[in-house]
């Protein structure tokens, strides 16, 4: 069967789709009876989906049993952003020594993709399998954030730019303060944030409805 047309993978990518869109409510359970409705498919293979995606981070466990959409409180935002910048520093470190470190990244694409396949790069450059499952657990759970960072932030290209400009210099020095401010920008937004993911699910945004 191809993998389109498998019901385990349907769910998983539907589910993840969803998920990183900001379309279930922070810290609610998931209905796994209601996810197979939804997709026309039996609640095996959700269950299995569900599983597999709490490995990734972006669904947990609750307490009884059962699924949760991963608590995004703004303490939960705060650290999540704090996490990254941890990773991305590390990945600085790491890779501090590399001939390859500081060149000029691609210029093809929307500022804010690129900014991301940067941060992407500086943590995958490092070859640290354990620092790239970290680094992926905690982007997928932000990937929610992404519209509201846009909606609050009327210059996240511009500030994309900047910080593409920092990582092309040849030292690190910018690029690290650089990583520090757009971070801290959107932990000390953390709150706001948290309600504008809320609000977006509410008035039927991106990912509120069911698939």
């Amino acid at each position: 069967m191809a993998k389109s047309r498998d019901p385990f993978f349907l769910a998983l990518d539907r589910i993840r789709d969803r998920v990183q869109a900001g379309g279930y409510a922070s810290g609610r359970p998931i209905v796994i009876v209601e996810e197979a409705r939804g997709l026309g498919v039996s609640t095996t293979p959700v269950r299995e989906a569900l599983s597999w995606l709490c490995g990734e981070g972006l669904i947990e466990r609750g307490p009884s049993g059962g699924f949760l959409a991963v608590q995004l409180d703004a303490g939960a935002v705060r650290d999540r952003y704090g996490f990254r910048l941890t990773c991305l520093l590390a990945g600085l470190d790491l890779t501090t020594g590399l001939p390859t470190y500081g060149r000029t990244p691609r210029r093809d694409g929307a500022p804010v993709l690129e900014l991301h396949g940067l941060f992407d790069g500086l943590v995958r450059r490092t070859g640290n399998t354990a620092l790239m499952d970290a680094y992926d657990r905690v982007g997928g759970q932000l990937l929610q954030l992404r519209d509201a960072e846009r909606r609050l932030f009327a210059d996240v290209d511009a500030e994309a730019d900047r910080l593409l400009a920092a990582a092309s210099t040849n030292g690190n020095g910018d690029l690290r303060e650089a990583l520090r401010a757009y971070h801290d920008r959107r932990a000390g937004a953390a709150a706001i944030l948290s309600l504008e993911v809320a609000r977006q699910l509410t008035t039927g945004g991106a990912g509120a409805d069911h698939p």
